[in-house]
């Protein structure tokens, strides 16, 4: 028999937002903490007496507002930001459906077979012949609407520039210039990117899925997590502005293959009309935890932001001309909220590692919402210990000159440890160096007391002035597996692949301010439309794992064990 629910003084009154579909991160996220990833009392008890459900688990208490909402422990006293759990199963379910593909399908709207893929449903279409080139004709059932299945650029008059436009945009070449090499339209130009995005994203789909049947043992268990900021255009006709989207990636630091890669960014995202919504009911009077809608910035967020980097900046009579207004953003898509967006990111990550009973470890830039993120997406496999979190920081802006001296001290503090001359050093087996400072680092741990953070005694070029937190430090961690942990945390696969797009994608590359600019960054070839952007952006990552140069001899993906060979153009296009 079912029970009758009874109004009551507490019934419904909560201090913590609800799950959803399964998605609840609002606990203690101190994985040193007893009470890590245990489901705090989500009652609100101010006023009413109330003890705790658990009485061996110590209520802690819910303070802040806005945007700062926290929830700190009442047993570690740690805080962590009370996060929009409907937000973050939203960002997730769409980052899973940009993984996929969809194939063709009836694209009648209205239809009740709209969108459902061939694939998917067969039963909804019939064959209905052929074309005269002999490629297979599909009907709906339901509204008789035909497509398509053949070779996928049968439509294409010029298919030798396919691949001249991929060589091409994933090697520093502006659109602009592309143009003007591959001698085809502007507009063309973009249709051959949306048409190389498709066969990118079908090849990955059948190809990729979630890596969820690598053998994670063979290849390695360790991943790194960075973002960037990517600058795009967004002008109006008296002002213009960069904005700054972030592009968070996790590569797999075995092999530097390139997991996953998000722009902080939903074209189908309408800030306008959901800020309409939200003023009809009641969303922006609520802190951003209990909103229906906190997945995006809402559009006077995001108008404020403008006004702000874009105070008394007018565009120059001068350099008017330069500026194309029939090219200015549209006023589509949204921005993702970056903490919902470095949830989403873990989540998915969890998903594609799930199936593997291995011990992973998983390195972030020094950035507490994303460890934080981590740690919340992978909770019940940190209290298990099998999933280590460190969070990194270094000298990321020091000059050259300054790297080479931190690495010449490095060098030279390492041999005299080790006891080595430089010859000797030199010559040393890669693993039998590893163990020797492996075994340096644990006499420097003796003594260091839990969750401290770790200054690497032995600079790199590329990580000078090295600091790592390992978030998942615990009392049963042995010191030589702390010690490995710590000489392990590096991020150099994710930050090679950034500055490898930094280079070889033009409107990727790093905003240069002027002295007759006033500080600010503008550059014609940064892209106006965001949507754009992340179809090249994820043409490079495939070409990245896939293809490589013409003097790559092992892929990322071939050193991953999901290839036996380079992919070519022929291989994508069908050519």
């Amino acid at each position: 028999m079912k029970s009758v629910p009874q109004k009551s003084a507490t019934a419904g009154k909560r201090r913590l937002p609800r799950p959803f579909f399964g998605v609840d991160v609002n606990f203690c996220r101190n994985a040193q903490c007893a009470h890590f990833g245990v489901r705090p009392d989500p009652r609100d008890g101010r006023g009413l007496k109330l003890g705790s459900a658990n009485a061996n688990f110590p209520r802690g208490k819910v303070g802040g507002t806005g945007d700062d909402k926290y929830f700190e422990c009442g047993s570690c006293g740690k805080e962590s930001g009370v996060k929009n759990n409907r937000a973050i199963a939203e960002e997730y379910t769409r980052l899973r459906r940009l993984q996929r593909f969809h194939g063709k399908a009836c694209s009648t709207e209205g239809c009740p077979s709209h969108g459902k893929t061939l694939e998917t449903w067969p039963e909804l279409y019939w064959k209905s012949g052929r074309t005269q080139a002999g490629h297979q004709r599909y009907a709906c059932k339901r509204c008789r609407s035909t497509f398509t299945i053949g070779h996928p650029a049968r439509n294409h008059r010029r298919q030798s520039k396919n691949g001249q436009i991929l060589k091409l945009l994933v090697h520093g070449t502006s659109l602009s210039k592309i143009t003007e090499i591959a001698d085809v339209a502007p507009r063309d130009v973009y249709r051959k990117i949306d048409f190389i995005y498709d066969r990118v994203r079908e090849f990955t789909d059948r190809r990729e899925g979630d890596l969820r049947d690598v053998d994670w043992e063979t290849y390695g268990r360790r991943f790194a997590t960075d973002s960037q900021k990517l600058t795009l255009n967004w002008p109006n006709r008296k002002k213009r502005a960069s904005v700054s989207v972030h592009h968070l990636c996790t590569a797999h630091a075995n092999s530097g293959f390139i997991v996953l890669g998000h722009l902080q960014f939903d074209p189908a995202g309408d800030m306008a009309r959901i800020e309409i919504d939200m003023a009809a009911n009641g969303d922006l009077a609520k802190d951003r935890c209990w909103r229906r809608h906190g997945r995006l910035w809402t559009a006077s967020e995001f108008k404020k932001y403008l006004d702000d980097i874009t105070n008394e900046v007018e565009i120059d009579p001068e350099i008017l001309a330069d500026v194309d207004l029939g090219l200015q953003l549209p006023h589509e898509g949204g921005l993702v909220r970056q903490d919902i967006q470095q949830f989403a990111h873990a989540l998915m990550l969890r998903r594609m590692v799930s199936r593997s009973d291995s011990r992973f470890f998983f390195v972030q830039d020094g950035d507490a919402g994303l460890s934080k993120a981590f740690l919340a997406a992978f909770a019940p496999e940190v209290a298990a210990g099998r999933v280590d979190v460190a969070t990194v920081s270094f000298g990321k802006y020091e000059f050259n000159d300054a790297r080479e001296v931190l690495y010449a001290k490095g060098r030279k503090d390492l041999r005299n440890d080790l006891n080595l001359t430089a010859q000797q050093l030199d010559s040393l087996p890669e693993f039998v160096l590893n163990e020797e400072i492996d075994r340096e680092i644990v006499k420097r741990l003796a003594g260091r007391a839990l969750g401290t953070p770790f200054e690497w005694p032995y600079h790199t070029k590329s990580e000078p002035s090295r600091v790592i937190d390992l978030k998942t430090d615990r009392p049963e961690l042995s010191t030589e597996r702390c010690a490995r942990l710590m000489r392990l945390a590096t991020l150099r696969s994710v930050d090679s692949y950034f500055h490898k797009i930094r280079s070889n994608v033009r409107p990727a590359s790093r905003p240069v301010a002027t002295p007759s600019a006033n500080g600010r960054t503008w550059d014609r070839h940064f892209l106006y439309k965001p949507e754009m952007l992340i179809k090249i952006i994820e043409i490079y990552r495939f070409h990245h794992n896939w293809m490589g140069s013409r003097d790559t001899k092992q892929t990322p993906a071939m050193k991953l064990g999901l290839a036996k060979g380079k992919i070519y153009e022929r291989d994508l296009f069908g050519e």
